[in-house]
């Protein structure tokens, strides 16, 4: 079985301790960056995604028990391995109890370093996997309700750090219920994995993209300016397409409601859904005397 390779954040003020641990996972084929203590760590996270982490506890500017409480914050998936020497002042339940999933003493084994960062990795694939089957919407493949809540409120957490606006899109299938009245609820469970598709063709990979309700999605996109026309306008033109494409006796319509978070004047998210799905039914209700068929 081919072993995965990971981006790996190496946090000690000590160099050659992370020139050491460097050496270790490099030839792995892990990539590895470092960082000199805690504040330069979240600096660097915050810039790049990393897939886990290792730090030292005692370093000036932040210490890596602070910078692992700050990480179970705004980074909860992120595996973190602390190491330390002050063994008498640092507990291995006192690391763990800050967020950490391993720790090791130094000095510690050449050869045992490798081995707990892989059982590390191999237990949080695990869980991610497990987690992953709870948190995901079983037809379409997007994430569920519950999922959206938590990826979107890291990622408001991170917009009001990074000062970067977000996009929230509310999207409402056209008349589901008629589909499933007349063409049984088989045809609306394909349509809805269509409409599912098509988001994931419109948006990136770093969107959140979820099916919140049965015939409801949304998408939280980074913003910039314009970019809301130009998303809707490539989404309705992949709709159009679609259609064109599919010869099935209906078209597959939607109704949009698009809010902005703004980092300087946050609001929460549940605001934001709301805001975002009044608009989405004031569209609705303009084309309620219209049909798709």
């Amino acid at each position: 079985m081919e072993s995965a390779h990971y981006k790996i954040l190496v946090v000690d003020d000590d160099e050659p301790m992370r020139k050491l641990i460097v050496s270790l996972l490099s030839p792995r084929g892990h990539q590895c960056l470092t960082a000199n203590d805690g504040r330069e760590a979240l600096d660097k996270i915050i810039e790049t995604k990393f897939d886990a982490l290792i730090t030292d506890i005692a370093m000036p500017e932040m210490d890596g028990i602070t910078l692992t409480k700050e990480l179970s914050k705004h980074y909860k998936n992120l595996p973190v391995m602390v190491m330390t020497g002050y063994t008498e002042e640092y507990s291995a339940e006192t690391v763990i109890a800050s967020g950490a999933r391993e720790f090791i003493k130094k000095p510690f084994s050449i050869s045992e370093f490798p081995i707990r960062f892989d059982m590390m990795m191999r237990d949080h694939k695990v869980e991610e996997a497990l987690l992953a089957l709870s948190l995901i919407d079983e037809l379409t493949g997007l994430y569920n309700r519950r999922r959206f809540f938590v990826l979107t409120d890291q990622s408001l957490k991170l917009s009001v750090r990074t000062k970067k606006k977000l996009l929230l899109l509310f999207i409402d299938m056209d008349n589901l219920k008629w589909i499933n009245d007349h063409h049984g609820h088989n045809e609306g469970d394909k349509a809805l994995i269509d409409l599912a598709n098509i988001l994931k063709k419109t948006f990136r990979e770093s969107d959140i993209i979820a099916r919140i309700g049965g015939d409801e999605f949304v998408v939280l996109s980074e913003s910039t300016d314009g970019n809301g026309e130009i998303i809707l306008t490539r989404l309705h033109e992949n709709i159009e397409d679609h259609n064109a494409k599919r010869s099935r006796c209906y078209a597959l319509s939607i109704s949009v409601g698009t809010t902005q978070f703004d980092p300087q004047y946050p609001i929460p998210i549940d605001e934001l859904l709301s805001k975002a799905d009044a608009l989405m039914y004031a569209q609705k209700r303009k084309k309620s005397n219209k049909h798709s068929f």
